[in-house]
Formats: structure tokens, C-alpha cells, sequence
């Protein structure tokens, strides 16, 4: 079948390099449930795609692509796709039909050929790429052509209400929320846990895991039976590896390398809380199932967060530095267990209420149906 046979068929974008990423493929897999029932047929463009048995009837139409290690070489091979997903779209697209960018902020030539096909552009906005991290001319003209699309699409698309407000430039008219889902733990145990706060990120500079590891090293005498596991990978490796060797952390502090998404409940299911400080966000899909499993999140209140993490089930940090980080997990080490008790139930059920499959699928519907 071809893009565009049906009015009800919609389109989804993706970046071609998501199979390299883990997480943006599970994410993308869970875009994909919430929104089919509310379709008559779902084509996904992209590199290298993959999904799972329940969609094997969503078709497929992907770009083989290699992640080079040259940066030039990476760059002119995603160029190159996206004049072939410019190509499909421009051959087969029709007017008014939907096509969705899903984590696909920078696709800016199959974008151009939407727009010329005046096809109904939905465009999805996560946190601000521009105050995540070292800033360099790549965040610059990053955030540049992010707020570009999101100005000319037809509608502004995003996970969560308050996504909206890591982009004060932005003048937003037409949006619309689709929020994801978790699988919510069906009894998780809140007692008993081990004495360890987990992190699951990315390493880079935007999400603090050397300032959790300087903080983690400044608190351990005074609450050495604490430890911190970070799950992720990423260009601050090296640094946070050689930050714990250098503060003679290894029995406290591990770090445990990038966990598959099926493996990864076995790793934090015995965590007392989440360590989640960021720049800027979207809806952080493993905050979100942490949460779902009753654990508590530390967390910055930014993007989506603000709207899930509040008081009664975690804890805000407000700032990013070591000191900021080290109040606020002291504050949490310092719980009574009661009240610890408390914040894990909320945080399951404030997830079990308003993310699961269903609920997500509702609200797909309502904004679809505009």
C-alpha cells in the first residue's frame, strides 16, 4: 500500500538513526500502540525499523543506514535518507492527511516535503536542546530548526502539558497532548528495599551524574550504608568512572553500563528511589516506570516531570548544583519510613491512574479525532 491511499491513514517520521538508540525505540514502539486504535493504518519512515509482534501489521517502509563513526560520514548518511523519506512522501503523500514527527525534531527535508504536499503536519517538541548541557553552534542550530518546524506545523505535539514551557520562544497555538504509557508493577512490594538510589540516563553533561557522584562521595560518611547505581552510557563515561575512582567510591557507587529495556527490572526493582536532577525534558519515559513500580523519583521539575513529580509521592530539586543534589537526597535518606511508605504508593498510583495503555489511548483518540 502506498502512503496516502486512505485519509485515515496516518504517517509517522522518525530519525533514521533510532535503532541506535535503545530507549527512542521503545518509546517509539509505545507511540505506536496508543495511537493505532484510533487509525485505520499506520506507516512508520525511518532507518533501520523494527517492531514488535502486536504491530507487525503497521507498515514498515525503512532505509538500511550504518552509524558511521566519522562524523562527516554519519551526517551525509542521514542526509541521504532523508532525501529518500523526502522522495516517498513527495511520490505518495496527500493533502490533509496527518503525518506525525515523532522524535524526529531535525527531519527537516521530509518536513519540507509535507509541507509542500500540505499534508496535516503534527510535530512532536521534548525538552530544549539549547539549555541542555555545553552549549556549541550544533545545540544553537538545533534549537533554531526545532523552533522553525514547531512554528509552521499544524499542530504542536507534545507528552505532557507543561512541555510547552521549556520553549518560552515558541508561541503555540494548535496542540496536542499524547502521552505515553507504563506497564504499572501489578503488587510492587514497598518494604524492605535496599539502602540505593539508581539512576537510568544518558552520561552526558545535561543530566548531572557527576554532580550525583561528587554529592554521593561528600555524604557517604555520614550515611555509609547509602549507594548509588547509574545505568546508562554515553561521552561522560570515562569522566564518571574515573570521579569514583578518584573519590575511592567503587563499593558504593557502580556503575552498571547500558541495560537492556527487558532486563532492566531485575537491576531496580530493589531501589529505594530514582535520581533523576536534568536540564530539560519531555516525559521521561523510565521516570515514568520507576514511578510505575512505586519507586519514588528525586527529580528536577522540568518539561513533563513538573506535571507527574510533586510532593506527596517524590522529591523536586530545585538547582543543579552538588549542594542542590546533596540537600535533596539527604532530605530523602532522612525519611521516616511512613511517610517513605507514602510517597511510593502515590508515585504508583498517580502512574497506574492516568498512564496506562488505555487511558493513553483515550486521549490519543480525542486529540486524533480534531
Amino acid at each position: 500500500m502506498k502512503i496516502g491511499e486512505e485519509m485515515k491513514n496516518v504517517v509517522v517520521i522518525t530519525n533514521p538513526m533510532i535503532a541506535a538508540n535503545k530507549s527512542a525505540e521503545v518509546t517509539l514502539s509505545k507511540f505506536l500502540r496508543v495511537i493505532k486504535p484510533s487509525v485505520d493504518q499506520i506507516q512508520v519512515i525511518g532507518g533501520n525499523l523494527s517492531v514488535e509482534k502486536d504491530l507487525k501489521d503497521i507498515e514498515l517502509i525503512s532505509f538500511p543506514i550504518v552509524r558511521h563513526p566519522n562524523k562527516l560520514k554519519r551526517m551525509l548518511s542521514v542526509i541521504g535518507i532523508q532525501l529518500k523519506m523526502m522522495k516517498s512522501i513527495i511520490s505518495h503523500g496527500k493533502k490533509n492527511q496527518p503525518i506525525y514527527f515523532w522524535i524526529a525534531d531535525k527531519m527537516i527535508l521530509p518536513y519540507f516535503a509535507a509541507k509542500l504536499k500540505k499534508m496535516e503536519v503534527n510535530y512532536f517538541i521534548y525538552g530544549n536542546v539549547e539549555k541542555e548541557g555545553v552549549k556549541s553552534k550544533f545545540t544553537e542550530l538545533s534549537g533554531r530548526l526545532i523552533r522553525y518546524m514547531a512554528s509552521h506545523a499544524d499542530y504542536v505535539c507534545m507528552e505532557s502539558p507543561s512541555v510547552d514551557n521549556e520553549w518560552p520562544q515558541l508561541s503555540i497555538e494548535k496542540k496536542k497532548i499524547i502521552h505515553l504509557y507504563t506497564e504499572a508493577a501489578k503488587q510492587p512490594s514497598f518494604e524492605n528495599r535496599d539502602t540505593v538510589l539508581g539512576m537510568v540516563c544518558r552520561l552526558t553533561p545535561g543530566k548531572h551524574v557527576l554532580e550525583c557522584i561528587q554529592a554521593m562521595g561528600e555524604l557517604h560518611s555520614k550515611y555509609p550504608q547509602w549507594k548509588l547505581e547509574i545505568i546508562g552510557s554515553g561521552k561522560q563515561q570515562v569522566e564518571c568512572e574515573e570521579l569514583i575512582k578518584e573519590k575511592h567510591a567503587e563499593s558504593y557507587i557502580r556503575m552498571l553500563g547500558w541495560v537492556e529495556h527487558s532486563e532492566l527490572f531485575g537491576y531496580v526493582g530493589r531501589w529505594k528511589y530514582l535520581l533523576f536532577p536534568t536540564d530539560t525534558e519531555g516525559m521521561p519515559n523510565g521516570l515514568i516506570e520507576m514511578m510505575g513500580s512505586g519507586i519514588p523519583a528525586i527529580a528536577s521539575p522540568v518539561g513533563g516531570i513538573a506535571d507527574v513529580v510533586e510532593s506527596r509521592n517524590g522529591f523536586l530539586i530545585q538547582g543543579y548544583r552538588v549542594d542542590d543534589i546533596k540537600g535533596k537526597i539527604e532530605e530523602a535518606i532522612l525519611t521516616d519510613e511512613d511517610l517513605y511508605q507514602s510517597k511510593a504508593k502515590n508515585a504508583y498510583n498517580k502512574i497506574k491512574g492516568e498512564f496506562t495503555l488505555s487511558a493513553a489511548q483515550m486521549q490519543a483518540r480525542e486529540m486524533i479525532m480534531r
